[in-house]
């Protein structure tokens, strides 16, 4: 898997070469390489980023809100659950007659 990281710097590097290719004429040079290619994955990559970040703010505020119902269940689930041992315990101690 690609570090998400590293886009930015690859889309800048690719504009620079689109910055590059359009500033000459050399014929030869747009031949070979395909200057339209650059331009529309730049554009590309840039809308991808941009819905990863937005994904990663949404999935970092749903696991906030996970781990904020997680911690309330837990403490009242074991609140319960030491209740009941405590409560079975004094159960079993009371004499049958």
């Amino acid at each position: 898997m690609i570090d998400h990281e590293k886009l930015p710097k690859l889309i800048e590097r690719m504009q620079q070469l689109v910055t590059y290719l359009n500033d000459r004429n050399d014929l030869v040079t747009h031949q070979q390489v395909n200057q339209f290619f650059y331009m529309q994955k730049t554009e590309e990559l840039k809308i991808l980023l941009k819905q990863f970040e937005e994904t990663k703010q949404i999935l970092e505020s749903l696991t906030s809100r996970i781990d904020e119902h997680y911690a309330l269940c837990f403490v009242q689930w074991r609140k319960d659950v030491r209740w009941i041992n405590s409560y079975k315990s004094r159960e079993r101690k009371k004499s049958i007659l």
